[in-house]
């Protein structure tokens, strides 16, 4: 199983970290991918080198796409070519790790429709007509069909529940 992490401008790399680490320490990095193939800055400051594009086809064998949350402007989060990528990723049968702002992208490309989701309240207020096919539920993580979701405030559940739906240990 390989996992691809969706690096968007100014990204917080917190909301994920330990899944990043916990895939690192099994063996499994994440291809990095951004939307036009080049590095990008997160919202702490570094910069993220990026394997390839969302242009490029999704990994056969990807089982995980790993969307952070951040300081997103709407042209990231809105952006069609990632769109289409996440929707090719839903044809896989792989999971969505999605926390925080992530969510915007997710609901954005249609793919949230139906399930249950959480996120930060004042994302989902600020936001509510893309979530308005969906169903929030308040607290630190939910998983429902193919997305596991978080409200960015607890880490140590977030990677549980991702690594629980993969059934790996870390």
């Amino acid at each position: 199983m390989r996992a691809v992490f969706v690096a968007l401008p100014w990204s917080r790399l917190g909301d994920v970290a330990l899944i990043l680490e916990g895939l690192r320490r099994l063996n499994r990095r994440a291809r990095v991918i951004t939307l036009d193939g080049r590095s990008c800055q997160t919202a702490e400051g570094l910069i993220i080198q990026a394997d390839g594009g969302v242009e490029e086809p999704v990994p056969p064998d990807a089982g995980l796409c790993v969307i952070p949350g951040g300081l997103y402007e709407a042209d990231s989060w809105g952006d069609l070519r990632l769109h289409r990528y996440l929707r090719r990723f839903s044809t896989t049968g792989g999971y969505f790790a999605a926390s925080g702002e992530g969510l915007l992208c997710l609901a954005s490309a249609g793919i949230l429709g139906g399930l249950r989701f959480t996120a930060p309240v004042s994302v989902v207020q600020a936001h509510e007509p893309l979530f308005r096919h969906a169903i929030f539920e308040p607290g630190p993580v939910v998983m429902d069909g193919n997305v596991i979701s978080s409200d960015g405030s607890d880490a140590q559940s977030f990677l549980q529940a991702v690594f629980d739906r993969l059934n790996v240990r870390s």
